[in-house]
């Protein structure tokens, strides 16, 4: 277990300062950026917008510098694929455009940026499915990288009850395969079972939550049976693909956070933090508590812990600012009550 990790915590005005602060007060656990061949940063771009849901590119600049400072030729690439663009029809690449992620390219040295949106070589990884276990597929692409960053923000989550930087790596998942972590929608076979969901055209419920009230597919959402099922099995899938995309270091970018109907649709909240940490789940557990929640609320947190052993989310070894001062009880989502039914059993 990683319970000799340190975390850090610092709040502040300004953003790019307080996530070189973490990152300078948990050096001491970053030595093996300094034998890396190749450094992958995987931000969250999960939306078009608005801009608060995704990683900031000043939030990117501030982890490049800090690196740079380590290793000053080492590679760094700047790795996402975008859901919400794939359900428009959009690449990754408008989403980088749109962000100003560009400017990451020409500002400095052997930094590029790369989509997964169309890998075909794919490593696969098992599931839950309300109709049957299956698998999804996650790039292979994933293994040329030899120190990987998980640049998240800390929200409310429709299915998973929180959202940081472990489960931000799905974004290495096919972009067609990523809904399948939900538990909702049956296997990628030609004749695997097939749910509701299955039938309907890619991009239906994203749609949906554009043009819908948030209430309105909340309550469709509480009266599907098979959305009771799947809160049991997102955390076991999250578990899943966690093994083969696990993050080196996870910085959580909390000067924007989200509550509510995240992790798109919520609210701003204003909180001027950061967290870092190389140990991902101490990195999670960290920010679960600063948005109010216990990380053994939160499924996928709680089985890395206690069950996979691979990691630890106590408080032991935090720098920096005092949680106590900086936490905030966030508005959950509208499905709150029924996501935290993960606990019952573990199939649906």
């Amino acid at each position: 277990m990683s319970d000799k990790k340190k975390a850090a915590l610092i709040r502040g005005d300004d953003r790019k300062g307080n996530i070189k602060k973490c990152l300078s007060l948990i050096r001491d656990d970053l030595g093996p950026i300094r034998d890396a061949k190749n450094i992958l940063i995987k931000p969250n771009l999960v939306a078009l917008k608005p801009d608060f849901a995704n990683t900031n590119v000043e939030t990117i600049e501030a982890v490049i510098e800090f690196i740079r400072d380590i290793v000053p030729d080492t590679p760094i690439t700047v790795g996402e694929s975008s859901a919400s663009a794939f359900y428009k029809g959009l690449p990754t690449t408008k989403v980088f455009e749109d962000y100003d992620y560009y400017r990451l390219e020409k500002k400095y040295k052997n930094v590029s940026l790369t989509d997964f949106d169309n890998d075909k070589d794919t490593i696969e990884s098992p599931i839950l499915s309300v109709v049957g276990d299956t698998h999804l597929r996650i790039a292979r692409r994933i293994e040329d990288f030899d120190y990987k960053i998980s640049l998240a923000i800390p929200k409310t989550h429709n299915f998973a009850v929180a959202t940081f930087g472990i489960k931000n790596m799905a974004g290495l998942v096919l972009r067609k395969d990523m809904a399948m972590i939900h538990g909702m929608k049956g296997g990628i076979e030609v004749d695997a079972p097939k749910t509701l969901l299955d039938k309907l055209p890619p991009g239906t419920v994203s749609r949906a939550r554009r043009t819908l009230p948030n209430w309105l597919i909340n309550f469709l959402f509480r009266q599907y049976p098979t959305y009771r099922r799947s809160v049991k099995m997102i955390h076991r899938n999250i578990v899943e693909f966690a093994k083969r995309t696990w993050p080196d270091l996870v910085v959580l970018d909390g000067f924007v956070c989200m509550e509510g109907d995240g992790p798109v649709d919520g609210s701003a909240v204003v909180m001027k933090t950061a967290i870092a940490s190389a140990d991902p789940v101490k990195a999670d557990g960290i920010g679960a508590r600063l948005i109010g929640f216990e990380p053994e609320e939160i499924g996928y947190l709680y089985y890395l812990q206690n069950e996979e052993k691979m990691g630890e989310y106590s408080l032991d070894n935090l720098l920096g600012d005092d949680l106590n001062q900086c936490k905030k009880k966030f508005r959950r989502h509208g499905t709150y009550d029924i996501q935290c039914q993960w606990r019952e059993k573990k199939h649906g």
